[in-house]
Parts: structure tokens; C-alpha cells; sequence
């Protein structure tokens, strides 16, 4: 142990993805609590500003050296100061869609320089490839903290026959307290659209704009204004836009990802074809119906008491339970209450496992 602060990677932050966003934030929140004086960094990519606004500068080396313009060239060449331990988010990564040389690149060079590396809850595999089920047997073998998000991904990891303990935990941004940022508003119904969600084969992007609209439709019987939400600025302002055009919509365009999650707090209900728009709203006990794209939206819905919530294909059947739901306000105030105590649970989980981290990298400092 060297007694220093703590250098921390936050790595797999992938800007402007406000999911990715919203993770590095409750790192940095979570163990900035825990480790006073822990510096957290990140590798470029994207707007500096905005990793400087999270608080993981984008001044990581490729030999995990630091970059600090406050110094001088000869006092970094004198005193480098290089990464002491990496906290691995990359929310979906590691499997064969991403390939062998990533996985190496990322978590599997930092186990081969003796790193402490914490790979937090997220998606893994398949590993059908078989240097990457090798190499992902060697990271998981090395790394100082493995969790799966999904109970298919923990399955994943377990064909490889890991030799140690799959722990199943919640996403992480379900820790993060957001009590400073919420602001009592008009109650609403948050539209969140994906222009992935139609990779899953069970609906094209005419027929998205077509759900949602009728979507919006039922809100508006029940009373509730409804409201798209924009989840991803980039990737998904086009289909967001026309289905507000479709429907008559505003949109709400917030840049920070926490007032994104802060603001569902007010909804009453939440539509979503975004993973996070989906543990954002359920996290503040909102009930949640889910456009979904991978196995992950399902898991969650599931996680939370909510099987039913998933579209699976067929829109009146959706809007059938969605509308069933809205024009019950005393079942919407009960499973509010249900998704409350959910909630609380996963975060007790998800305290202990900050707990535990934190000690390791004292430990390890």
C-alpha cells in the first residue's frame, strides 16, 4: 500500500450517452464519499467539457499516465502520476457483438499490469467466440469485483466456468440521491422514445411513431399531459421530433443526465424505450411500460414486479394494459408505494456493494 489518494479510471464512459453519463456520475458520487481525496479520471472521448462537468477528465495516457496541463512537462516526466485502480462501467461491452481485441484492450490490460480493476453490475456476452471466452475466463479471473445486471448476462459469465461467484446487482444509478435536484412540478405522462427500438424486429419506426402517438392519445383521456423526453440528445432528437409532430408533443430537452432522472420524478407514468428512462422512472416509483429492444428491458420489469409491462409486439394488447393502468388512479397510487419499497431495497443492496469497494481500494491504495 502507498498510502496516496487513490487515481481512479472511471472507464467504459461513452459521451454523449446519457445512460453512461448517469453511471459515471453516481461513481463519482458514491466513492467520492467514501475516499476523500480519490482523483478520478477518465480517457478522452467526446466533449472534455462535459467529462470535466462529471468530474473524470479525459487526461488518461495510453500508459495509464496522466496528462495534467497544471504541470509542468519535466515535473510529469520527474513524478508521473499514473492510474492506481479502474472502475469498469461499460454498461454493455464485453461479448461477442464487441469482439476479443476490446475486451483486451479494455479490462484485460489493466488485470495483466497487476491493476486492481472492479468491473461494476452491467450486460455480458454470449462468448460463442473462443478467444474471447478465454480471455473473458483470464479477466474475470483477475479482476477484484465481477457483477452481472441481468440474470442472462451473470449465465453468460458462468458458462465460463469462472471459478468464483457471479454476484447478480442492481444498475448502479439506482444509489444515486438526487434529493438536491428534484423540483416539484405538474404532474405528467414522460414519452421516452429510442431509434433503437426497432432492431428488435417486432416494430418498425412508422409503427413506433404510430405507438406512440396513440400512446400519448390514452394520456391525454386520463388527464395526464403527456410529454416526450429527450434520453438521447443525438441519437434520438429525429425520431423523437416526429413522433412530437405526429402527436402534438413538447419536448423536454434537459442536458444534465441526473435532471433527466430528477424530472421523471414528477411523471405519473413513464413510457420508454431507453434502459435508463426505464430504471429512472421505476427507481422513483413511477410505473414504467417498456419498448423494449434487448432481453435487459424485460429482466428489469421483472425485477421490479412488472412482467406485464413489456411490449411485446402487439400495440393494442400494449395500450390495452397501458390504458388500464391510467384509468385506475387508485392502482397507480398503490404500485407507486410497491415501487417504492422495490427501489429502497436495491439500493440497500447497491450501499453495501459501494461499502465494499471502497474498503478494497483503501486497501489496495
Amino acid at each position: 500500500m502507498s498510502g496516496s489518494p487513490p487515481v481512479i479510471e472511471i472507464a467504459g464512459v461513452w459521451l454523449p450517452n446519457k445512460g453512461a453519463e448517469l453511471m459515471a456520475h453516481t461513481v463519482v458520487d458514491e466513492l467520492g464519499r467514501r475516499l476523500p481525496g480519490a482523483r478520478f479520471v477518465s480517457t478522452p472521448q467526446g466533449n472534455e467539457a462535459e467529462r470535466r462537468a462529471i468530474g473524470i477528465p479525459g487526461v488518461v495516457r495510453p500508459d495509464r499516465k496522466l496528462d495534467l496541463p497544471e504541470l509542468s512537462r519535466l515535473r510529469q516526466l520527474m513524478r508521473p502520476v499514473r492510474v492506481s485502480h479502474v472502475i469498469d462501467i461499460s454498461g454493455f461491452g464485453y461479448g461477442d457483438h464487441w469482439g476479443v481485441d476490446k475486451a483486451r484492450r479494455r479490462a484485460g490490460r489493466h488485470v495483466r499490469a497487476g491493476r486492481p480493476v472492479y468491473l461494476l453490475p452491467q450486460a455480458f456476452g454470449p462468448f460463442e467466440d473462443r478467444a474471447l471466452a478465454d480471455e473473458m475466463r483470464f479477466i474475470v479471473a483477475g479482476v477484484r469485483f465481477v457483477a452481472a445486471r441481468d440474470r442472462t448476462s451473470r449465465d453468460h459469465l458462468l458458462d465460463l466456468a469462472p471459478g468464483r461467484e457471479i454476484r447478480l446487482l442492481p444498475d448502479i444509478t439506482l444509489s444515486l440521491d438526487l434529493t438536491r435536484r428534484l423540483k416539484a412540478g405538474p404532474p405528467f405522462g414522460a414519452l421516452i422514445a429510442n431509434a433503437k427500438s426497432s432492431e428488435g424486429g417486432i416494430i418498425d419506426e412508422t409503427g413506433l411513431v404510430t405507438l406512440y402517438a396513440r400512446l400519448a392519445a390514452l394520456m391525454r383521456a386520463s388527464g395526464l399531459e403527456p410529454r416526450i423526453v429527450l434520453h438521447e440528445p443525438i441519437a434520438d432528437r429525429a425520431l423523437s421530433e416526429r413522433i412530437a409532430a405526429a402527436a402534438g408533443l413538447a419536448v423536454d430537452d434537459l442536458g444534465d443526465a441526473r435532471d433527466i432522472k430528477a424530472h421523471l420524478a414528477n411523471a405519473r407514468m413513464v413510457i420508454t424505450g431507453r434502459f435508463h428512462g426505464l430504471a429512472n422512472g421505476l427507481s422513483m416509483g413511477v410505473p414504467c411500460h417498456a419498448i423494449s429492444w434487448s432481453h435487459k428491458y424485460g429482466e428489469l420489469l421483472d425485477d421490479f414486479g412488472r412482467p406485464d409491462a413489456l411490449f411485446t409486439g402487439d400495440s393494442d394488447d400494449f395500450c390495452r394494459r397501458v390504458e388500464a393502468e391510467l384509468s385506475d388512479a387508485s392502482r397507480r397510487a398503490q404500485e407507486q408505494e410497491r415501487l417504492c419499497q422495490v427501489a429502497l431495497a436495491k439500493k440497500v443492496e447497491l450501499e453495501a456493494m459501494w461499502d465494499q469497494i471502497a474498503e478494497d481500494i483503501q486497501a489496495t491504495a
